[in-house]
């Protein structure tokens, strides 16, 4: 049973980490983005999903007047034409227009000049005889000076000045009737003409229009009666005519006046008043009201008033309509954003998704999160939930946990792009909330960063501190910007009491709680990730690098010598690896089990034969078997390491440290055991490894070093001249056979490899002193011994 799990665990593995063609990668990642966009779209649109009418009928429940059954809110924001905000815009917009009126400029020369003169000449006639020049005369030939007082008039007698009297007269009666609008009939909409003002439309001189205060339109019934009116029209002829007496002064404004009130100039245009404040009426556009999701419309047992019935009925009219544009709103949205990270991947990590494997892993904790946001909104917005005024929504999501795991098992970018799109997805979730938006995306970023940083057990407590402290940070943040109360309302309590029941403690501890439940989940899903999906993570690698591997046991006890080779292998390429700033401990365990293929035939390889007895079961005087025989050592150790489950990058380290190089020495023989005629039928492709060339800088260094650690063997004298030229002599090689063309190397790259390779093959093969034999030394003490004696 045991024999079977395994087989079929080790066949799963194979499929899912098999190296397919890159078109075929390509349209398992279309299928995959073209569900996760579904998944996604669908997942947030769920609230927008037929969202049901109201009754709000006579017969209804939610008839105005009648309590609520129950609470009623909104999923979605969206604005409305309210008729009775827009019917109050067009009333204030139209009350502030100003009234029309006509004012006809010619009534001064036809009408108030005209009768001034006639009665000025009057005055005039009378005058000349000074005898009959009584106050009772004047008003008997001059009519409208009948209502004067004989103080007045006599005044006016007195005056010797007619024709100056006349121009005061005149003077004032032109000020009043350019600065005020005098009207002939009562005006009944005083307090609004108040308000707005007066348009006055000028006739009969070049001014065309002016706007006046409505108070200086007077009916001229006005004009007479004691009050404020007249007392300011009287003052007008004191500032203006400053040095007449006061009793003339009296008479002149008093007859002034008269003539004003017999000819009233303005008339009030109600056509063009109606005109002016229907277009400015038509220039109000509608208005719209908002109603805001998650909005309580009304809660149950409340009255349904007027404004709420309203409310209701916008969400009958509005809400499927708000829905459809809401669900088109997110896959756009979720179209574009995927497009972004697709680029981004594409553009910065063209090889890291190019397994099936490793989409299976992105896409799974995306869906993870997807059902988790899911489940998450069904809870947070539901209507007898107080949630939303004390946490956010986006502190129930399980970012942390995906980017710090991904960012482990992968690298950050990769991390930081995921956690970007989920970002937004929790953003769209939230309904728009920014902290919920910042809090997802910190977690990311933070996540990822740190995730490369898992190195020991402690390190996920660490991470849990981490990613809790950055979460209250934010919501701290979110706090302060939404006004919200982090003390209870009414701290009657005792402080501890207070504290329990406070805002700020219910948030402190669900950002921990979010925060470490997080990194545990990571130490929980990371096995599992690791067992199924075959990932090499620094824990993983780690237990591979145990040298009580069931295989490394094999080439220990198989293969002594290869055994030892290899470690020789590994510390050259480890200290490479480290100088460069690459993954040492993958380079480490890649040369573990980089020759376990020499186990089946370890004694045909050279460094075993002097342990294994003879005869060989192979004729190496037969070098084209003997070479297929080197090359099956490369096929059975990616055989063997299949079936032992090792990752396939680890599984990559067989066949590219060699690469797909020559054979010299058995192609060498091959030539020359035959004759130059037969020499054409040899066939240089048989004596290559099967390949590929080196795919990463990792296997590029194991090629270079296991070829020198074999050859350094062969060194009469080790120093630092003849490895320079040793470590030289290798590279060039591999370099002339285009073994490196793949691996990303640099001239600065291979520079540091070899100082790197000649520090460690200096420390390993320095020349050692010879030790005496023991009988030499007795002989020498024997000797010291005699001579004492």
């Amino acid at each position: 049973m045991k024999s079977i799990f395994e087989t079929t665990m080790a066949n799963l593995t194979d499929f899912l980490t098999r190296v397919r063609p890159v078109s075929v990668v390509r349209n398992v990642q279309i299928l995959f983005v073209f569900l996760t966009l579904l998944f996604v779209t669908y997942n947030l649109s769920v609230p927008f999903f037929g969202q049901k009418k109201i009754n709000t009928s006579v017969e209804g429940a939610f008839s105005e007047g009648k309590i609520a059954p129950e609470t009623i809110q909104s999923v979605k924001e969206f604005y409305y034409e309210d008729e009775e905000k827009t019917k109050q815009e067009k009333l204030k917009a139209t009350s502030n227009i100003p009234f029309s009126f006509d004012k006809d400029f010619n009534v001064l020369s036809s009408g108030i000049d005209v009768n001034l003169s006639e009665d000025i000449e009057i005055l005039k006639s009378i005058s000349t005889d000074g005898s009959k020049a009584t106050p009772a005369l004047v008003k008997d030939k001059i009519s409208r000076w009948r209502n004067r007082t004989n103080e007045e008039i006599q005044a006016i007698l007195d005056y010797p000045r007619k024709d100056k009297l006349k121009s005061f007269i005149q003077q004032y009666t032109n000020l009043i009737f350019s600065r005020y609008c005098i009207v002939k009939e009562e005006l009944n909409f005083q307090k609004d003409l108040d308000k707005s003002g007066a348009r006055i439309r000028n006739l009969g001189t070049q001014e065309s229009s002016t706007s006046i205060d409505g108070s200086l339109v007077i009916p001229r019934s006005q004009i007479y009666k004691e009050g404020p009116i007249l007392s300011t029209l009287q003052r007008l002829a004191e500032d203006k005519l400053p040095n007449v007496s006061p009793i003339l002064l009296k008479s002149v404004s008093r007859i002034g006046l008269y003539y004003i009130y017999s000819y009233p100039a303005c008339v009030f245009n109600p056509e063009e008043t109606e005109l002016t404040r229907k277009k400015a009426s038509d220039s109000v556009t509608v208005q719209r009201s908002r109603i805001q999701a998650n909005e309580v419309i009304v809660r149950a047992g409340e009255v349904i008033t007027p404004a709420v019935k309203l409310k209701i009925d916008m969400m009958n009219l509005y809400a499927t309509r708000a829905n459809i544009a809401s669900i088109t709103s997110i896959f756009i949205s979720q179209c574009v954003l995927i497009a972004i990270i697709g680029y981004y991947l594409i553009r910065y990590r063209p090889n890291r998704l190019n397994d099936l494997s490793s989409n299976l892993i992105i896409f799974i904790t995306i869906w993870i999160v997807i059902f988790a946001i899911y489940i998450v909104s069904k809870t947070y917005y539901a209507n007898d939930v107080e949630w939303a005024g004390k946490y956010y929504f986006g502190l129930f999501v399980p970012i942390g946990m995906i980017c710090l795991l991904l960012g482990f098992t992968y690298d950050e970018q990769l991390s930081i792009a995921i956690g970007f799109f989920l970002s937004f997805t929790v953003f769209f979730a939230s309904r728009y909330n920014p902290t919920s938006f910042m809090l997802a995306f910190t977690i990311a970023v933070v996540s990822a960063v740190y995730g490369r940083r898992l190195k020991k057990r402690i390190d996920f407590l660490k991470a849990g501190f981490i990613l809790s402290f950055v979460q209250v940070l934010i919501s701290t943040a979110g706090y302060l910007f939404d006004g919200r109360d982090f003390w209870v309302d009414n701290p009657n309590a005792s402080f501890f009491t207070n504290l329990i029941s406070s805002n700020v403690f219910h948030l402190v501890m669900l950002c921990m709680i979010n925060g470490f439940a997080s990194a545990t989940a990571v130490q929980f899903m990371l096995p599992i990730y690791e067992y199924i999906f075959n990932i090499p993570t620094r824990f993983k690698l780690i237990e591979l690098a145990d040298t009580g591997h069931p295989l490394l046991q094999q080439l220990l006890t198989k293969a002594p010598s290869t055994y030892t080779h290899t470690f020789m292998v590994a510390a050259m390429s480890e200290r490479a690896a480290q100088n460069l700033g690459l993954n040492w401990l993958l380079v480490r365990v890649g040369v573990y089990f980089h020759d376990i293929g020499k186990i089946p035939n370890a004694g045909f390889f050279i460094e075993n034969q002097h342990l294994i007895p003879k005869p060989e079961h192979i004729d190496k005087n037969n070098p084209s078997l003997a070479a297929k025989t080197v090359i099956d050592h490369v096929l059975d150790g990616i055989e063997m390491a299949k079936k032992a489950r090792l990752p396939r990058e680890i599984i990559s380290f067989i066949p590219e440290h060699h690469g797909t190089s020559t054979m010299a020495f058995f192609y060498h023989k091959a030539l020359q055991d035959l004759p130059a005629s037969a020499r054409k039928n040899i066939r240089k492709s048989d004596f290559q490894y099967p390949g590929p060339i080196p795919q990463s800088k990792e296997t590029a260094i194991v090629m270079l070093a296991d070829s020198l650690e074999a050859a350094s063997r062969s060194l009469d004298e080790v120093s630092n001249e003849s490895l320079d030229e040793l470590i030289r002599k290798i590279v060039n090689s591999k370099l002339a056979e285009n073994q490196l063309d793949q691996s990303g190397l640099t001239i600065g790259d291979l520079e540091v490899i070899k100082s790197s390779f000649k520090e460690v093959l200096i420390s390993s093969l320095h020349q050692r002193p010879k030790y005496p034999k023991p009988e030499d030394t007795k002989a020498l003490e024997a000797s010291g011994q005699k001579k004492k004696k």
